[in-house]
């Protein structure tokens, strides 16, 4: 459901349940702020944004998405991020501009892209501990149990598709469930504390 309260955080499946303490770690309580966490349940943004940007409610919110890399020149995740800049700029705001000019602007509006997708992120930001013995509780898969034995001591090893297959065997939603009762600390990727910190100032 989309609680048009204060302000409102849009994120890909699964990281609703993380995002909230995660903020929390970082000394922001999105229900005190009425903040609402809500996913997507795809990458579907756009219908959103309509509602709650400019020309529409003008309520504060925040997007997050994954660069999702491919062997593109902009990759599906930039892609992503272009189309809901143009939804809250016009476009005579952005056709001069190169695309770094462009996401730096995307992310001033709201809209941040992350690195690789958010569980790789999660885990390269120092996450790895916690995010592995998630891993190694949920899953009936011996050989997952064993590559998550092996990332968690040495987190540089990590085989990122092979990890997002491990999670998505147990399912994204009942992994994130797992791991939120694990974070503890402020380690957090940069543009996940910068969202964060976004919407959070627009509702103080």
């Amino acid at each position: 459901s989309l609680n048009l309260g204060e302000a409102n955080f849009g994120l890909d499946d699964g990281v609703h349940l993380i995002i909230p303490v995660l903020a929390k770690e970082l000394g922001v309580d999105f229900d005190e702020l009425g903040i609402s966490v809500c996913s997507v349940s795809g990458i579907n943004f756009t219908p959103y944004v309509k509602l709650l940007g400019p020309a529409g409610l003008n309520i504060p919110f925040a997007i997050l998405t994954d660069f999702d890399p491919d062997d593109k020149k902009i990759t599906a995740g930039e892609k992503r991020i272009l189309r809901l800049l143009r939804e809250v700029v016009r476009a005579e705001e952005i056709a001069s501009l190169s695309l770094p000019d462009r996401l730096t602007l995307a992310r001033n509006k709201g809209l941040f892209l992350g690195e690789y997708t958010f569980e790789v992120d999660l885990f390269k930001a120092g996450r790895h501990n916690s995010m592995c013995r998630a891993l190694s509780e949920l899953s009936r898969n011996a050989k997952a149990r064993e590559r998550a034995k092996t990332w968690r001591t040495a987190p540089d090893s990590l085989e990122p598709e092979q990890f997002l297959t491990d999670i998505n065997a147990i399912g994204k939603g009942r992994f994130a469930q797992r791991l939120a009762t694990r974070i503890k600390g402020k380690v957090c990727p940069s543009y996940v504390r910068e969202a964060i910190e976004y919407v959070a100032k627009r509702c103080r």
